[in-house]
């Protein structure tokens, strides 16, 4: 997905632990997440990794082209047994216009 944004919020770096479920080695992930929209709608992207360590603040007054990857990630509720749904949104590129 390709868009045109502005950026409305940016949360600061965020570290996080998990189990590699295929390798059972705990390990860490770095993100950022931006509140993004193209005007009509708002969605959530995520800048994850070393780009998400080095990601500078990004000016809510300027407009920004952005590529996105979306991915789903299904699970079974630990609750109730549903099976789950939840669409992530990773920010691929992003540059001033």
């Amino acid at each position: 997905m390709e868009a045109t944004v502005r950026i409305l919020q940016q949360s600061a770096l965020m570290t996080r632990q998990y189990t590699d479920k295929k390798t059972g080695q705990e390990r860490t992930v770095n993100s950022v997440t931006l509140k993004l929209t193209d005007g009509i709608n708002t969605f959530l992207g995520e800048i994850t990794g070393e780009r998400a360590v080095s990601c500078p603040r990004f000016d809510p007054q300027h407009l920004y082209q952005v590529q996105c990857t979306m991915t789903v990630r299904e699970w079974n509720s630990s609750q109730t047994g549903e099976a789950m749904q939840a669409t992530t949104i990773y920010v691929d590129k992003i540059n001033l216009l």
